[in-house]
């Protein structure tokens, strides 16, 4: 086995214990959204398309959200967006 070889196997091994790591934190997973309690079903096949986990390294915490407030999220991050001035938004890009 030649050096590249080994190193590609490294990043790949690398790759799989990341994905370990977030499969086992699943454990952690709270049984209702984050924000405003609403229950989930895991065995709903709905839920676990619609749901979205969140989970944040240090310090460990895993946050589950329902659509709804995901949805309220995307629309006050859009709001924010557009009342920017546009001077602002094109300092920023500079």
């Amino acid at each position: 086995m030649n050096r590249a070889q080994r190193r590609r196997l490294k990043k790949k091994n690398k790759g799989n214990e990341k994905l370990a790591q977030k499969i086992s934190s699943f454990s952690h997973r709270p049984d209702a959204c984050s924000a405003c309690d609403a229950a989930f079903d895991p065995k709903s096949k709905e839920h676990a398309a619609t749901w979205r986990v969140v989970v944040r390294e240090n310090p460990t915490r895993v946050s589950l959200f329902c659509p709804d407030c995901i949805q309220k999220a995307q629309e006050v991050i859009n709001e924010h967006d557009e009342s920017r001035p546009i001077q602002d938004v094109q300092q920023q890009e500079s």
